[in-house]
């Protein structure tokens, strides 16, 4: 006798959906990880530009109007990917609370499959004992 789990589908339903959320939160994850690079190299660029050509003091208005604006607007996208991150991060955590869910609905699946495994075991002693009773029974009656 083999043992076979009646919710196997089932099991497999959960499998699956554990590993599509699995693969969602790795996305998301990347988009926390690009956006993280994307400031860093923003904010470097901002320390670059406020760093260079600090000691000139021949430039002239046009240049250093020029030269704010271009800071500011790198300010602005610093700010942008602020908020990005702050969305994407909501993002991240609310993926993990449903693979948290299914990863518990798959685990539910496989208890219940080990408790039926058990069963089935105990059920298959049963009847190893009565078949080995039966053939005591009937070598000591002949």
């Amino acid at each position: 006798m083999k043992f076979e789990f009646s919710l196997k589908s089932v099991l497999k339903v959960r499998k699956h959906e554990e590993q599509l959320q699995k693969q969602k939160l790795a996305e998301k994850l990347s988009e926390k990880k690009d956006l993280k690079a994307k400031k860093e190299n923003l904010q470097q660029k901002i320390e670059k530009h406020i760093n260079e050509n600090s000691n000139d003091d021949f430039m002239n208005l046009h240049d250093l109007q020029r030269k704010q604006q271009y800071i500011n607007d790198l300010y602005e996208k610093v700010k942008r990917v602020n908020n990005s991150l702050a969305t994407i991060r909501k993002a991240v955590d609310r993926q993990r609370n449903k693979l948290a869910d299914v990863h518990k609905k798959r685990h539910i699946m496989e208890k219940i499959r080990e408790e039926e495994r058990e069963v089935f075991l105990e059920e298959v002693s049963k009847k190893e004992r009565k078949v080995m009773d039966e053939v005591a029974t009937q070598t000591f009656s002949n």
